[in-house]
């Protein structure tokens, strides 16, 4: 008899609300030591396999990342690589360096941590969380990254937080129109 009550608010209960798929990537972020940490999400009108298919595929990264010169695989393995970042940097240092292990679960998680380079700190998620019976895709990520005390700390966390928010709206372009 326990089901009864539980059958009939469930029965009459208001519909689930849609997506807002339009609204801007939520950023958060702060000071971490010397550098920054930050954590967003957003949804994603495109299924979590037309979302991943982007941000797995090294090749078209710079299509997302607004800051990247170029990304190679240097090794890969069953579920993971190796990858090379080269980003614009500013005039004193026009181009760094930063080399990643990559975890890939296939249409739920890339994760990344920092191995070389000019960072020295680059660690992080990305989570795909499917939505709308699986029509639309939860992003979440997750930085925590420093540069060795190149800039300022502020100013290195207003740069992770303008650069976090264009990536995300540019993976959410990128993925609708694939989709």
């Amino acid at each position: 008899m326990r089901i009864a009550p539980l059958l009939f608010v469930l029965a009459f209960a208001a519909p689930a609300m849609a997506q807002d798929y339009r609204a801007a990537p939520v950023v958060v972020a702060h000071r971490n030591g010397d550098g920054g940490e930050a954590r967003a999400t957003m949804d994603v009108n495109a299924s979590p396999s037309a979302v991943w298919s982007v941000l797995s595929d090294c090749g078209q990264a710079r299509r997302f990342m607004r800051q990247l010169l170029s990304c190679r695989v240097l090794q890969q393995g069953d579920g993971w690589d190796v990858r090379e970042h080269r980003v614009r940097g500013w005039p004193l240092r026009p181009v760094m360096r930063n080399v990643s292990r990559v975890t890939l679960e296939p249409n739920r998680r890339l994760s990344f941590h920092r191995v070389e380079g000019d960072w020295t700190r680059s660690d992080g998620e990305w989570v795909l969380t499917p939505i709308d019976g699986g029509r639309g895709t939860h992003v979440e990520y997750r930085i925590d990254a420093a540069m060795n005390g190149m800039l300022p700390a502020g100013v290195s966390q207003s740069l992770l937080i303008n650069n976090v928010r264009g990536t995300l709206a540019a993976l959410r372009r990128e993925a609708e129109r694939a989709s």
